[in-house]
């Protein structure tokens, strides 16, 4: 058996993929989930049977981190759509930052504290900056859920490096997949809208660049970033796919996928207007992570076809 591991929101997008490559190399897992989706990959790949899995908030964090005493945390759980941020900026912040602050305090106070931890950031903390990102370069986040994640992050630097925690921070580019039940994400809305015979409608122009990045290799880098947590304490790391596109784009990439599968899809249909607080083109520079031996293997021209099927099998059951 290997080490335990804390894994919140396990039955997310990220969680899921993450909760298997720590049970494959024999971690025990611990995947705290607050809302149960039978959908997930954590519970329609029978992940959660191998996992010990606990219905909390994250502030049950004291409770949790004396009862189960982690060796290490993987914390994902997070308001993460920046939509609902815009409609509802304090439950975002409560959640993005109360939660992080909670966690980090009751792993600093644990009779026996993680010996490493991973909080998941974001890309959009580098707000219009120009790109490529870099880990080092101006963070002019603005709106609301690009300024919680930017605040969770520096109160983790602080319990880092003030207060001595063994956590790393990661910044992912767009993830897509496998196990995304966030319809209001670009790649799960297009797909759905195609599989159910009606015309995607993006929420904006279509021409904003993305740098897509998928699951399993974002899993592989949060892992990886998990066993060097100790000797890298405070430090920040962009994860990135290497493959940009904008939305217009992947969607049509995706109609193609369905056309190609024997639907007959309906053409895309674009906002007049990009919305507010969205940014217009992103992309990182993924050097720091690559030093350590990391690099993205999957592309966009075979990850996404899988993750059309993945979606026709979940939406077009009998």
């Amino acid at each position: 058996m290997g080490r335990r591991t804390l894994l919140t929101g396990a039955a997310g997008l990220l969680g899921g993929a993450c909760a298997r490559r720590l049970l494959e190399r024999g971690d025990e897992v611990i995947a705290l989930v607050r809302d149960r989706d039978p959908r997930a990959s954590l519970y329609a790949d029978g992940l959660v049977e191998r996992c010990v899995e606990v219905r909390a908030e994250l502030s049950d964090a004291p409770r949790l981190l004396a009862e189960y005493a982690p060796d290490a945390v993987v914390h994902l759980a997070a308001q993460t759509q920046v939509p609902v941020a815009a409609r509802a900026p304090l439950s975002t912040f409560e959640s993005n930052l109360r939660g992080t602050w909670l966690l980090l305090e009751a792993c600093r106070v644990a009779p026996r504290p993680p010996q490493a931890l991973v909080v998941a950031s974001t890309d959009k903390v580098y707000g219009p900056a120009p790109v490529p990102y870099v880990e080092d370069g101006p963070l002019l986040a603005s709106a609301p859920y690009d300024v919680s994640k930017l605040c969770a992050e520096l109160i983790t630097r602080s319990y880092a490096e003030s207060l001595g925690l063994p956590a790393v921070i990661t910044r992912c580019g767009n993830l897509y997949g496998p196990g995304d039940l966030n319809f209001e994400r670009l790649v799960p809305g297009v797909c759905r809208a195609l599989l159910e015979g009606r015309a995607p409608e993006l929420r904006s122009r279509g021409a904003m660049t993305r740098e897509w990045l998928f699951v399993d290799d974002a899993a592989e880098a949060t892992l990886l970033l998990l066993d060097h947590a100790p000797a890298l304490r405070g430090q920040v790391f962009n994860v990135g796919g290497e493959e940009r596109a904008t939305a217009g784009e992947l969607a049509e990439r995706l109609r193609a996928i369905a056309a190609a599968a024997g639907l007959r899809p309906e053409p895309i249909r674009t906002a007049e207007a990009d919305p507010p607080g969205e940014i217009a083109h992103q992309a990182l520079d993924s050097g720091r992570l690559r030093a350590l031996g990391w690099a993205p293997k999957r592309r966009l021209d075979d990850a996404l076809p899988e993750t059309f099927a993945w979606f026709r099998g979940i939406l077009q059951r009998p």
